[in-house]
């Protein structure tokens, strides 16, 4: 995997969400290799073995990291050797991008199907107009009126971000 590949902003959030600030430390060693020691890692990181250990193990359960083991002849020990698969990075990327993509796609409907309305005072999440008409259009928190939302700029927002993401998974596949 090249840096650049590695600089892509949503790879190390999704590396931060599995495995922490340190994890992307730990990941970027990983990146810059063809494949290290945990105590190479830990070495050019500064943090202990042991919280190496659980970020590898962590990146392993979760498909980015893969090892090579082999038994040092003069200890006995078995040494892993660690390094990033760019695929399956990536395959986990698209795999975040589509849960974000289905999720839009989810509000993208409610947004587009359902009249909503919301409290004057703006303290509640907006409701669909048949929830607001068996409120009697007043808010269940403070009794104020429910007012009609223009939600055209969500819709509009939302359907872009939707084509951007299809767009992406589109051209990642290719």
């Amino acid at each position: 995997m090249s840096q650049s590949t590695f600089n892509n902003d949503l790879f190390r959030l999704v590396v931060e969400e599995i495995a922490g600030k340190e994890g992307v430390d730990v990941a970027t060693v990983l990146v810059n290799s063809d494949e290290t020691t945990d105590e190479e890692i830990a070495t050019k990181t500064d943090l202990k073995l042991n919280v190496v250990r659980k970020i590898l193990y962590n990146l392993h359960d979760n498909h980015l990291a893969s090892y090579r083991r082999i038994r040092d002849s003069n200890t006995g020990w078995f040494l892993y050797y660690w390094r990033i698969d760019p695929k399956k990075a990536q395959a986990l990327v698209n795999r975040k991008k589509k849960m974000v993509l289905n999720l839009l796609e989810q509000r993208l409907k409610h947004e587009s199907n359902n009249d909503l309305y919301v409290c004057v005072n703006r303290d509640s999440s907006p409701v669909p107009f048949e929830e607001a008409m068996s409120l009697s259009f007043r808010c269940p928190n403070c009794n104020e009126p429910l007012e009609y939302v223009d939600n055209t700029k969500a819709v509009s927002f939302l359907k872009k971000r939707v084509e951007e993401l299809r767009a992406d998974l589109e051209t990642a596949s290719t």
